[in-house]
């Protein structure tokens, strides 16, 4: 049986707000400076690290985190470097910041410096990612597949992602780019996994793998295939457009909340009038 986390994940559909009301950014922030730790930039999945660092070193600097710290891995032998562990041991948030999901998984996934990464979320770490860094965090990852029309059953790629969500694959940058089609091919290849798409400049909070809450300006959609009634993906036709009867989906916005233990939206308490 798994451990619960004592830690959070916040989740983010990419393209955050950096200027002006940048309340997710922010809430990164202030969790850095409640920690003892740093705040460690992992760019990883970029293909421009120097660049990508430099931003968010001064996006962070510039909302005040305190210790901002940058881990950069292009070879799977530098996660086994003890600098690299120890710049990790010494973080009470980690955020991965977009790019290819397959370079996370593939140069850090079950390293020294991931399994100090897992630590950190179980004992009550934050970890961060944003578009590809979003999508790496769950157990199962989307790496390809059309954004634009209607998904066809053989043209979806999913891998093994980091497994520090279970049960859930996660699609960033949802609206924005029409992915519903695909997170519906995700659901409907193994219903037991909940589909969360999530907007750009819009993120989850997922509190010790129980639920989450909605940050930012965007939605966030729910695709439970729990009761799907019929698929066709089994059928031989794998340039067919893909059936699937009987999908529940929810949309959720800022401040709503999501019960991931009982697949259903948490109600907002609704104050009683004043006789």
């Amino acid at each position: 049986m798994n451990k619960k986390p004592k830690g959070s994940l916040i989740i983010i559909g990419g393209h955050e707000n950096k200027d002006g009301d940048a309340s997710i950014l922010t809430e990164v922030s202030k969790r850095a400076n409640r920690g003892k730790g740093s705040l460690v930039i992992v760019s990883v999945a970029s293909n421009l690290p120097e660049e990508v660092n430099s931003e968010y070193v001064d996006v962070f600097k510039r909302l005040g985190v305190r210790d901002v710290a940058v881990l950069d891995v292009r070879a799977r032998a530098e996660a086994h470097e003890p600098k690299n562990v120890e710049t990790v041991m010494k973080a009470s948030v980690i955020f991965f910041t977009g790019g290819d999901q397959l370079r996370i998984t593939s140069q850090i996934g079950d390293s020294p410096v991931y399994r100090c990464m897992r630590d950190l979320h179980l004992n009550g770490g934050t970890i961060v990612g944003t578009s590809a860094g979003a999508a790496a965090m769950s157990e199962t990852m989307l790496i390809a597949g059309s954004g634009d029309e209607s998904n066809r059953i053989s043209a979806l790629d999913m891998a093994p992602g980091l497994g520090l969500l279970n049960e859930v694959v996660i699609d960033s940058h949802f609206a924005e780019r029409g992915r519903m089609g695909r997170l519906l091919g995700a659901v409907a290849q193994n219903p037991k996994n909940l589909g969360v798409g999530i907007d750009e400049d819009t993120a989850i909070i997922v509190e010790q793998g129980d639920s989450f809450r909605v940050l930012g300006s965007g939605a966030v959609y729910i695709v439970d295939g729990t009761d799907v009634s019929y698929s066709n993906l089994s059928d031989r036709n794998p340039e067919g457009i893909l059936t699937l009867h009987n999908v529940k989906l929810h949309v959720l916005g800022a401040d709503d909340c999501f019960d991931l233990v009982n697949r259903c939206p948490i109600l907002p308490q609704v104050e009683a009038k004043a006789s």
